[in-house]
């Protein structure tokens, strides 16, 4: 009787051990690299890479290149506080990122001509594609509003040539963006902690 008692105590031993070495959450092969940076921390500049910054988990590319859209939650007091791009494995990001709760809508979409909503007024956009990109639900003026640049050429944007800050008009915040090459596949979506709009570009040879 002694063997098979000190064989089922053993087991339980074993067991034990291994409750003890299983992941807690804080690493193993599903856990997000140590280089990601969590939503609360502070924003880079606009002439900082945006990837790294923002959340990985996206998701797929749309199959065509049509216009898209979304609603937004929490109001319409979400403020402009930065815009900025850069290059990621496959595409390029930009991000709005605002102030206040909520999230913003948005309205997405190739355009022909660059215009500024409200005036009209061309706008000269390097790049051979256009892409319009608008957040609603935003509000404008407010002392922590959005002081960078009106145009810049992102410092590591990849395919994405130019920027411009259109600014905000009876709600809605425009920003366009001037795309190297023809026009390619996108994705919208929005996060929160802070409130950010984030629109990746597919590279050209990438779709």
């Amino acid at each position: 009787m002694r063997r098979p008692l000190t064989a089922l105590l053993s087991t339980i031993t074993a067991v034990s051990l291994l409750a003890g070495c299983e992941d807690d959450g804080s690493g193993g092969p599903d856990a997000a690299p140590a280089t990601n940076v969590t939503s609360s921390s502070p924003a880079p500049t606009s002439t900082t890479p945006a990837t790294g910054t923002e959340p990985t988990d996206a998701p797929a590319f749309a199959g065509s290149t049509k216009r898209q859209s979304a609603q937004g939650s929490g109001g319409s007091e979400l403020v402009l506080v930065d815009v900025r791009a850069a290059e990621a494995e496959g595409y390029d990001r930009i991000v709005l990122e605002f102030s206040g709760r909520g999230t913003p809508g948005w309205v997405v979409n190739y355009v022909d001509e660059p215009v500024l909503d409200g005036s009209g007024e061309a706008v000269a956009l390097d790049g051979a594609a256009a892409l319009d990109i608008y957040a609603s639900g935003t509000t404008w003026p407010a002392p922590d509003y959005y002081t960078g640049p009106t145009q810049f050429q992102p410092e590591h944007g990849g395919d994405i040539d130019d920027i411009y800050v259109g600014g905000t008009f009876e709600g809605y915040t425009q920003v366009l963006a001037g795309i190297d090459g023809d026009r390619v596949p996108f994705r919208v979506r929005t996060l929160s902690a802070p409130a950010r709009l984030v629109v990746d570009v597919l590279h050209g040879d990438a779709d």
